[in-house]
């Protein structure tokens, strides 16, 4: 076969491809041996993935090299996750170039859980695979373990109900493995058991001081790290704050102590390679209203970023020394839609009578807000601003994302629209559409870092 019968630019990225994996891997001279084991690779029919391993909201290049030229393949991924062993999976439809060659950053997937040019697609579009439990986030319980994802390459174009229930055989042309870690290497988890305080304290390598973060979720209660663990793996430390249905925590949500949030906060800036001239606070959902009241009523509290909140106090009072600060609003049971996603909720609380004041602390505000949301109503935020003064609103910042759902996650976290609420009792409806949520959780993140590095002292 003549060199002069493929295109130029395909040529480029095969020649490049190939370049790119027989790179020494930490500068170590790779020993003829292995540089001809990667070329055969590169040969035959192969995923590469690169980097192999990576961290959860990292971005991976996927390319799919040695098949058919013309060919239409199916790129599936699979993982098993959580204790009741759940299989999530994906797939995208692809055509290889005239060389064999599928570059995943840069071709367009034609079809299956995504579609269009979508470099990490095969992660972000992931749902429970045929014949599992529908409607179940996945689960990210383990912060030392990592998340195992299984690459095939099928011949033909496939779908999740062919790959798993055909009859007939199928023809794989390639597999590969992925890792992704919710921790960088070097991030330490402490079991924090503070005669006040509950919880998990992630630490990065190094001497600080660091900014330290809290963060905390919704209403199911107990204790979540992984975001805490993300952080981390960006230059925080994190102490991930639960405040019901954990250890000897309550085992409801009839009231949110503001001594309990004090007492967190104290415990974080005492820790020695923690920034000690204020902090940060992260929440979603439930865990918002926590956020902003200390916000409000914590000096320590410096910036504040809420997913997918409520301004004003709902079922929960906001208690301090045993006296009610907030009453919490209560939710009108005639206004809760009963749908085939789960309970929508977003009419079912009336307008507050206490909006939480943010006014009366110094820490700067991002709301991130998704408008397809059917847990809350997605201009609340107006609710705020009409009763905040105006020189506290220079220290808030409104993020909206159309097409995005309640369950706003860190990147590449596969949407979960509907999912079982042990709290409530029920199937809740999260919303959400696929791409826009995952376009969503990328901005969303790289907002949430930033601002943190901004406006949380360092020194």
């Amino acid at each position: 076969m003549r060199l002069n019968m493929f295109k130029p630019d395909l040529v480029y990225e095969r020649i490049r491809t190939v370049l790119l994996h027989i790179k020494p891997l930490n500068n170590q001279h790779l020993s003829t041996s292995q540089l001809f084991s990667t070329i055969k690779d590169l040969r035959n029919s192969s995923i590469i993935v690169e980097p192999k391993t990576a961290v959860f909201d990292e971005k991976v290049k996927i390319d799919l090299c040695g098949l058919p030229p013309g060919e239409r393949v199916t790129l599936h991924g699979e993982v098993i996750q959580g204790e009741k062993q759940i299989i999530y999976a994906s797939c995208g439809h692809y055509t290889t170039d005239p060389v064999g060659f599928i570059s995943v950053s840069r071709q367009s997937s034609e079809g299956g859980t995504y579609t269009g040019v979508e470099p990490m697609g095969v992660f972000w579009s992931m749902k429970p695979a045929p014949d599992q439990p529908p409607n179940t986030r996945m689960p990210l319980s383990s912060t030392s373990l990592p998340c195992v994802y299984n690459l095939k390459v099928y011949q033909g174009h496939l779908s999740l109900d062919s790959i798993y229930n055909s009859k007939l055989a199928l023809n794989v042309l390639a597999t590969s493995q992925h890792e992704r870690w919710l921790k960088k290497p070097g991030v330490t988890r402490i079991e924090v058991d503070d005669p006040k305080v509950r919880g998990a304290f992630y630490l990065p390598p190094g001497d600080g001081p660091f900014q330290g973060v809290i963060d905390m979720f919704g209403s199911r209660g107990g204790l979540t790290e992984y975001k805490g663990a993300l952080l981390a793996s960006h230059g925080m430390a994190v102490l991930c704050l639960p405040y019901f249905k954990y250890k000897d925590l309550p085992t409801n949500m009839m009231e949110m102590d503001l001594d309990y949030f004090e007492a967190a906060v104290n415990w974080l800036l005492r820790q020695p390679k923690v920034s000690t001239k204020g902090l940060g606070v992260v929440a979603i959902s439930k865990g918002v209203e926590n956020a902003m009241a200390m916000g409000a009523y914590l000096p320590q509290v410096t910036a504040v970023v809420c997913v997918n909140g409520f301004p004003f106090m709902t079922i929960s009072d906001l208690v301090s020394k045993g006296q009610v600060f907030l009453k919490g609003a209560q939710v009108s049971p005639e206004l809760i839609k009963f749908t085939d996603e789960g309970l929508d909720i977003m009419e079912s609380y009336p307008n507050p009578s206490e909006i939480i004041p943010i006014w009366k602390g110094k820490a700067k505000y991002l709301f991130l807000k998704s408008l397809d949301d059917f847990q809350m109503k997605p201009d609340l935020h107006r609710d705020l601003l009409a009763v905040c003064p105006e020189s506290k609103k220079r220290d808030i910042e409104v993020v909206q994302y159309p097409g995005a759902g309640h369950l706003l996650d860190p990147p590449y976290i596969p949407l979960c629209r509907t999912a079982f609420n042990p709290t409530v009792g029920a199937e809740m409806k999260f919303g959400g559409q696929p791409k826009e949520h995952a376009y969503a959780q990328e901005d969303a993140w790289r907002k949430t870092i930033e601002f943190f590095k901004n406006n949380i002292p360092s020194s």
